[in-house]
């Protein structure tokens, strides 16, 4: 009995840690970057690649915050390009490319889709480049709900916070 209790607090207990996991902002020291779910959003710690997962556990849309150090704006170009090209050679139909402002940050927002069994998935793509530094948010979320989830992605993008450059 006394073991089952102490699992029943163990299990408790871990639900209430990922709670506040969820809640709170993602820090990358690597980066200098911080970066806060919205509301409704829980942190995906599985993915190593990116700096910040955030997964929508009712639609099982993600978005993903990616940085990549380069050193010249020659350099981002051909990562964001090689980014767009992977995903056109996997059948994603590009709907938009335009360059755009969320929040404080200016750089390139793409939209996607690609329909497979009837079902459409798009996918978004904003863009920029940060001292020396080039990010993409990209968002995951089925056509039915992304109007809905729109403003979560500017959300993202508008929280990512960066430590001062010494």
């Amino acid at each position: 009995m006394k073991i089952a209790r102490f699992f029943a607090v163990l299990l408790v207990t871990l639900l209430l840690s990922s709670v506040a996991v969820a809640q709170g902002a993602v820090q990358n020291e690597e980066f200098g970057v911080s970066v806060t779910p919205p509301s409704a959003w829980e942190v995906n710690a599985d993915d190593d690649k990116a700096v910040a997962n955030f997964k929508h556990a009712e639609t099982s849309s993600q978005i993903q915050v990616i940085g990549t150090k380069l050193m010249s704006q020659d350099v981002a170009d051909v990562f964001f390009s090689t980014f767009h090209k992977t995903l056109t050679e996997s059948s994603f139909e590009q709907q938009s490319s335009a360059a755009s402002t969320i929040g404080e940050r200016e750089g390139k927002l793409s939209s996607y889709a690609y329909t497979h069994s009837g079902q459409t998935v798009n996918v978004l793509v904003f863009e920029f480049l940060r001292e020396g530094t080039a990010w993409l948010v990209i968002g995951y979320m089925q056509d039915s709900e992304a109007q809905n989830l729109r403003g979560d992605f500017d959300t993202v993008v508008s929280s990512m916070s960066f430590e001062a450059a010494e």
